[in-house]
């Protein structure tokens, strides 16, 4: 799949964050941030830029808004994962792919391509 390219991983339960990290990394991506709350990984964005972002839509600090608009501004393109089903997210969020944990490797790699062809989640619409 694709190589090389970097990835930052936003996810507050670190059994979850262990197994995306092993099926990024077994696509070939490189992991450039791991972080459990949106403060931090917003610090992080101020002076990097990952190809793609993983982000669980429930942070350890709250919900991921700020995050996804902050990436949606950048027109980074990410992927949200969440034990919550997506009726309960809106705006920021919309058009952003969406997978409901828990996922399967297959159901992951499919939905990181479709990420990163179609620049999924980075459209500035708010």
């Amino acid at each position: 799949m694709e190589t090389g390219r970097s990835v930052m991983l936003v996810e507050d339960e670190p059994m979850i964050a262990l197994m995306v990290e092993d099926m990024l990394g077994a696509e070939g991506f490189e992991l450039i941030g791991l972080f459990a709350r949106n403060a931090d990984a917003l610090t992080f964005l101020s002076d990097h830029r990952p190809d793609l972002a993983v982000v669980d839509f429930s942070l350890a600090d709250g919900g991921a808004d700020p995050l996804a608009r902050n990436l949606r501004e950048r027109r980074i393109p990410f992927l949200v994962i969440s034990g919550f089903s997506r009726s309960v997210a809106g705006g920021i969020f919309d058009g952003a792919p969406w997978l409901e944990k828990p996922f399967s490797r297959e159901q992951f790699s499919s939905q990181i391509c479709a990420c990163l062809s179609d620049g999924a989640g980075s459209a500035a619409s708010m």
